[in-house]
């Protein structure tokens, strides 16, 4: 199989390669702002309902491409791995999103955008488009005090590094709070089933992001993160711990992941017409429904 790298701010993953009109927009290279613009809550509603769409990728992620067919390919997002999907999580992607180019062998040190949203630069200056949250790239030099010149599939380019940096003091907090912390940005922001970026999450999406802010990489999907980390009780969850939740008063099937927040609080992205907010659990019928606590950051 070949390798690509995603070229556009974010690349939607999709079940099958037929859209709704309303979903067209989603294949912008330079950013879903008009698709999300747009996207009434019964449009985004309807993207769970039918399972339009499976996850996404963003700017720099490697895909495994298996085939191609007309303007679309069929492949695997390589940072999204869990027991059922080894070689990545696949489904169908709009090839223009992909380079095929040969990139340097990625050796340097790497930074990862910490910022809702950042303009990747061109040598002079110039904006090539959006990054969202969560984009990683490999530093060619830092010897610029305020960017980083990075490897990209649009070739070299430069990011502030300021970007890469958490824009509130992070001493004496633990990466979980710096989780919760950096989460916090992101209140009322509207849910997007399948979504990884700052222009929308879905429940594991969300956790995926955050943890990937802090070098953690987690699985995907709910039924693959509770299986990531390590348990601990409610009682002595920490702010940035994962609590998973199963249907039939946690009978059935997993079906939500929210963040401990402290204090009895959650942060998380609910469902599709929902935005992202906090809730104390022990005023929610999810108190009854709670099977796991994981936490997946170090001490």
């Amino acid at each position: 199989m070949q390798t690509a790298r995603v070229c556009a701010t974010v690349t939607t993953v999709w079940r099958q390669p037929k859209l709704r009109s309303i979903d067209q927009h989603a294949l912008d290279a330079q950013g879903l702002d008009a698709w999300i613009g747009q996207m009434t809550d019964a449009d985004s509603v309807g993207l769970e309902q039918a399972n339009l769409c499976v996850t996404q990728a963003l700017f720099n992620d490697p895909i495994l491409i298996e085939r191609q067919v007309g303007g679309w390919v069929y492949g695997y997002v390589v940072s999204q791995k869990d027991a059922q999907h080894p070689q990545g999580y696949p489904g169908w992607i709009w090839a223009a999103h992909l380079s095929t180019a040969t990139l340097p062998i990625q050796t340097g040190p790497t930074v990862v955008i910490r910022r809702p949203f950042t303009p990747l630069l061109s040598a002079d200056g110039h904006t090539l488009l959006p990054l969202s949250l969560g984009t990683e790239l490999t530093v060619i030099s830092s010897k610029d005090p305020l960017t980083d010149l990075v490897q990209t599939p649009l070739g070299p380019a430069k990011v502030a590094k300021r970007a890469t940096q958490f824009d509130f003091p992070t001493a004496g907090l633990t990466a979980g709070q710096v989780m919760v912390k950096l989460g916090a940005k992101f209140l009322d922001l509207r849910y997007l089933w399948g979504g990884v970026s700052a222009y929308g999450f879905d429940c594991s999406g969300f956790m995926y992001g955050l943890h990937r802010c802090i070098g953690v990489t987690l699985a995907r999907d709910v039924s693959a993160q509770v299986a990531n980390g390590d348990a601990v009780t409610l009682a002595t969850a920490q702010p940035g711990d994962l609590c998973f939740f199963a249907h039939q008063q946690g009978q059935g099937a997993l079906h939500h992941v929210a963040m401990t927040a402290g204090d009895g609080w959650l942060l998380h992205s609910p469902t599709p017409g929902k935005h992202i907010t906090y809730l104390q659990l022990s005023a929610t019928y999810l108190k009854d429904e709670l099977v796991q606590v994981r936490r997946n950051w170090a001490e």
